[in-house]
């Protein structure tokens, strides 16, 4: 496990489970917790960036510190992908709970409200033509938690094209409480911490796969294969152009554990190699 990194936030809350990988920060939350900040966050009007790290992002933070602070930076972070538990388990890092991204949106749609909830009021920015408003009408036509209240396909220009003072206008006139990005992680994260101080809703996540899954463009893997690690298999047949993603992501995977993550947890006193072994 890695000391938190020089960028990391000094105003992080004291009661915050806060856990590091490789640079990384994750938030040692349950699903139900996590539901719940994201409820408290847009009852209360809280400001939340949300992370969602996963294999891939951990191995693109390696390489993009612009990135991995965006990771940083975030007000919960998530793990996201049995890899991470994985390496936290070598590491005796005490996250014990996948939160995937996409679970916790499928949550958020539709587990009960408490009394004093509304639908949470969700805008989709990103995705392909047309997935968007898709998504949109599937989740309006159900009578469910979560009301979608906007939606947006800007293209694929840069930075600047898509940051534009007209659309992000659109956006807080949708009087959202929550802002879903789908640009692509790196770009997404990017899109995030440059736009966030300017959009008045208050939870804001790049959760890049959820507008083609509530669309049914793709559909979700199989609980038991999510939970065994093996849904990287079913998104390739799902969407056969992720498989080299896939590859060059478990052979840094490799390189990483055989490099950073033994030797570190061999690092560790013996003393409390010992320890570990009695629990």
């Amino acid at each position: 496990m890695q000391a938190p990194h020089p960028s990391a936030p000094t105003h992080i809350p004291k009661d915050r489970a806060l856990h590091w990988i490789l640079g990384l920060p994750f938030d040692a939350v349950s699903l139900s917790e996590a539901v719940q900040i994201v409820r408290n966050a847009a009852r209360q009007r809280t400001p939340l960036f949300i992370s969602t790290p996963n294999l891939n992002f951990l191995i693109a933070s390696q390489k993009d510190p612009a990135f991995r602070d965006s990771v940083i930076h975030s007000d919960l972070s998530l793990a996201d992908g049995m890899p991470i538990l994985w390496l936290a388990k070598l590491l005796k890092v005490p996250i014990r709970e996948r939160v995937a991204g996409s679970t916790l949106f499928e949550q958020l749609r539709y587990s009960p409200l408490q009394p004093e909830d509304r639908p949470l009021r969700v805008y989709f920015f990103g995705g392909p033509d047309g997935v968007a408003e898709k998504a949109a009408n599937a989740i309006n036509q159900d009578r469910t938690s979560m009301q979608c209240v906007g939606y947006c396909a800007p293209g694929f220009g840069n930075l600047d094209d898509i940051s534009t003072p007209a659309l992000l206008a659109r956006i807080n006139a949708s009087e959202a409480d929550f802002v879903v990005v789908s640009l692509g992680a790196q770009k997404g994260q990017a899109w995030i911490e440059r736009n966030r101080p300017q959009l008045a809703a208050p939870i804001i996540s790049h959760l890049g796969a959820v507008v083609n899954f509530v669309a049914g463009n793709v559909q979700r893997a199989p609980v038991w294969m999510q939970r065994v690690g093996l849904e990287w298999v079913w998104r390739i047949k799902e969407e056969p152009s992720l498989w080299k993603r896939y590859f060059n992501d478990g052979v840094d995977l490799l390189h990483i554990t055989i490099t950073q993550v033994i030797p570190a947890a061999l690092a560790r006193p013996r003393s409390q190699r010992q320890n570990d072994k009695h629990e």
